[in-house]
C-alpha cells in the first residue's frame, strides 16, 4: 500500500494513530496535532491568516463556527453546517482563543462548542470561521449575534450557543430586548458607543439623574460604577433606546 503524504501507510491502524496525536505526550509535555501533522497545521494557519486579514478598527464582528466534516444540506454553506455564532471586537485574537480552547477541551461534552471543536480536531478536521455581519456598537452586535443564532436554529442548524436567549429559535429581538445582565459588563466606551444611559437613583428622594459616562475612565465597566454607587447608598439602572 502506498505511503500517505505524511509518510504513513494508508491503513486503519495508521489513521487511528494519527487521530491520537492530540493526546500524544513527548518528554512529559503534551503536544497537539498542530505540531505533529503538517496538513492539519496548514489548515489552522489558513484560518488564522483569514482572521488576520480582517481590519476592524472598533467594529464588532458577528462570526460563525462551522463543522467542515459534514456537507451543509440546509443552507449550502461552503464551510459546512453552522455550529456556533459569536461576537467579538478582536476577531484575530478570538479565533486563536477558540482554537486553543478546542485543543484542550478534553472533558467538555459535545453540546458545548469547545467540546464539539475538540472532537473535530481529534478526528483531523479544523473548525472553520466565517463573518456573518459587522456592527458599529456592542449593543447592536449583541442584537445581531442573538438574531443570527436564532435564525440558524430556526433553519435547522444545531447551534451550540449557551445563552437561553440565543438558543430559542424565536423571533428577532430589538435593542431594548437585550437582557441588561449582558450590558453591565460593558466598558464605559462601549456603553457610550451603544447609546446606553446609566440612570442614578437616590432611594430617599426618589430623584433620578442621568450619569455623564464621559466623566468615567473609558475602560471602566458599568458594573464597577454600579458597585461604587451602591457604596454611596445610591442605586442605578440602564436605559436603552430603540434608535
Amino acid at each position: 500500500m502506498p505511503p500517505s503524504k505524511n509518510g504513513c501507510a494508508q491503513t486503519h491502524a495508521c489513521s487511528a494513530t494519527q487521530r491520537r496525536l492530540l493526546e500524544k505526550t513527548v518528554s512529559g509535555k503534551r503536544f497537539t496535532r498542530y505540531y505533529q501533522d503538517n496538513r492539519f497545521r496548514a489548515a489552522i494557519d489558513e484560518q488564522f491568516a483569514k482572521a488576520d486579514a480582517i481590519v476592524q478598527d472598533g467594529i464588532w464582528i458577528i462570526y460563525a463556527i462551522h463543522d467542515p466534516s459534514k456537507a451543509d444540506e440546509i443552507g449550502n454553506e461552503e464551510d459546512g453546517p453552522i455550529i456556533y455564532v459569536g461576537l467579538t471586537k478582536r476577531f484575530s485574537k478570538r479565533i486563536r482563543q477558540r482554537m486553543t480552547a478546542a485543543g484542550t477541551a478534553t472533558t467538555r461534552p459535545q453540546d458545548y462548542v469547545e467540546g464539539m471543536c475538540y472532537d473535530l480536531m481529534r478526528r483531523g478536521h479544523v473548525p472553520r470561521f466565517s463573518i456573518r455581519a459587522y456592527e458599529a456598537s456592542a449593543l447592536d452586535g449583541l442584537v445581531t449575534e442573538t438574531n443570527t443564532a436564532n435564525a440558524a436554529l430556526a433553519a435547522g442548524y444545531r447551534v451550540l450557543n449557551r445563552l437561553a436567549e440565543q438558543k430559542s429559535g424565536g423571533p428577532a429581538i430589538t435593542r431594548s430586548q437585550v437582557p441588561h445582565t449582558w450590558l453591565w459588563p460593558l466598558s464605559v466606551s462601549d456603553a457610550i458607543g451603544s447609546r446606553i444611559e446609566l440612570i442614578v437613583i437616590d432611594p430617599e428622594s426618589k430623584r433620578q439623574t442621568t450619569a455623564d459616562l464621559r466623566s468615567f475612565p473609558s475602560k471602566m465597566r458599568l458594573a464597577e460604577i454600579r458597585s461604587a454607587l451602591k457604596g454611596r447608598n445610591l442605586s442605578s439602572r440602564l436605559y436603552v433606546s430603540e434608535s
